[in-house]
């Protein structure tokens, strides 16, 4: 069952990871700043850079993308799982609970992708649903399993700014 004494959980050397943790409060900041680059590599095709890595953006053939990687939008229905998952795994290690598989499930609806493609203009392109599910296998119970997943969606990042409003300004810069 939970064991908040061990050492190793999932992975996880969780002591190393509760001094990380206090050495990011010790710094004092509740802000954390991120920040990205994306460019044009051609076509459809995008590249982000985020700290010290990449990735491709790409559309789907059907869209005359070359379908090389995920599109911007399946890249936030993956990030909302990925945190989702992640967050799951951290709260469940400093518990002490083992788990043994862990998959989350992101489904989504978007409003109106015919006003991105410039073939309509009522309503939105953005996702106006989304469906998360996690199904796990752990050495725990039902109902702390549910007090863990319920504490990882009140503390998601992604989550969280996804079911808030946030402030973007975008800008244009035109180079010479």
């Amino acid at each position: 069952m939970t064991n908040p004494d061990v050492q190793d959980v999932n992975g996880i050397d969780v002591p190393a990871m509760r001094e990380a943790f206090e050495l990011v409060r010790a710094n004092g900041s509740r802000q954390a700043p991120k920040s990205a680059r994306v460019r044009w590599t051609g076509g459809l095709k995008l590249k982000a850079y985020v700290r010290n890595h990449g990735f491709v953006i790409d559309e789907p053939s059907q869209l005359t993308g070359e379908d090389e990687a995920p599109n911007a939008v399946e890249y936030l229905v993956g990030a909302l799982g990925a945190c989702y998952a992640t967050g799951f795994v951290l709260n469940a290690t400093l518990r002490g609970i083992e788990l043994y598989n862990l998959e989350v499930t992101v489904d989504s609806t978007q409003q109106n992708v015919f006003t991105f493609l410039g073939l309509e203009t009522e309503g939105h392109s953005g996702v106006e649903n989304l469906t998360a599910k996690l199904y796990v296998q752990a050495d725990a119970d039902r109902q702390v399993l549910q007090e863990i997943w319920e504490h990882t969606i009140k503390t998601s990042p992604v989550g969280n700014t996804l079911i808030r409003s946030v402030s973007i300004k975008p800008e244009l810069v035109v180079v010479d």
